[in-house]
């Protein structure tokens, strides 16, 4: 299983030079990020290829595809991010669909699906997967439009591009109460992406509560390679650091 550690939220404070050193110590290769935006990503460059690491994923900077007003400016972000992701060696994006518009939800699907259909062509010719990623609206993003997984997978199937594809927060699908190791099961080939962290509040307890050893053996089962990314808040270094120690027996 391939985890991909969201520097942000793992190394607060830390530089990539001091947050890639914690990782190598405990064999860990691969990293994630939100925006870019203030990040010198000639530097970045330079840490990842002192410390051969893997960026497996970040964020445009514009996330709104249910207002097709706005896909103009979805395109020019998606544009820029595309040329980040060249430099950076990074297989794919992370996208939001934007708040409910209060527009009928017909329409706002419609929009999003016209949208990703509007993208592909970019994703295509970059080589570069989009990651369509549903939230919870109870307890982190209240307003948040894409809640519900099966709607989700929905737009990828619509959307029909190798290169759409949905990222499951294991973390956001509970707090909307679905059974996610069947969601996750029945929609294998859809997913391109995993989010984890620790249930209800998002820190490092991973094994309480609900328990990602079942999340764990389930994508082992089915050989699922897509990086699982570790996003979540720990509350001290030390707690950082027992947290690496509890993943590697599952890392390879």
């Amino acid at each position: 299983m391939r985890f991909s550690l969201n520097t942000i939220g793992l190394f607060p404070g830390l530089t990539f030079d001091e947050a890639f050193r914690v990782m190598r110590d405990y064999g860990f290769d691969t990293f994630e990020l939100w925006s870019l935006d203030g990040i010198d990503l000639a530097a970045l460059r330079a840490s990842m290829d002192r410390f051969s690491m893997k960026l497996s994923t970040c964020c445009p900077s514009f996330f709104i595809l249910n207002d097709e007003s706005r896909h103009d400016e979805y395109e020019s972000s998606l544009k820029r991010a595309l040329e980040q992701a060249r430099f950076l060696s990074c297989p794919s994006l992370i996208t939001q669909v934007g708040q409910d518009t209060g527009a009928p939800r017909a329409q706002q699907h419609t929009a999003i699906l016209k949208g990703l259909r509007r993208m592909a062509p970019l994703l295509e010719s970059a080589g570069v997967t989009l990651l369509v990623e549903p939230l919870n609206d109870v307890k982190d993003h209240k307003g948040y439009y894409l809640t519900d997984s099966a709607e989700g997978f929905d737009l990828i199937v619509q959307a029909d591009s190798p290169r759409v594809r949905l990222l499951y927060d294991v973390y956001h699908q509970r707090h909307m109460g679905e059974d996610v190791l069947r969601r996750i099961e029945d929609n294998l080939p859809l997913i391109a992406h995993y989010h984890i962290a620790g249930h209800p509040n998002r820190d490092d307890k991973i094994f309480e509560n609900f328990d990602y050893r079942e999340v764990f053996a389930l994508l082992a089962r089915h050989n699922v390679s897509s990086p699982v990314g570790v996003e979540l808040f720990p509350a001290s270094a030390e707690d950082t650091r027992a947290l690496l120690e509890k993943l590697q027996p599952y890392a390879g």
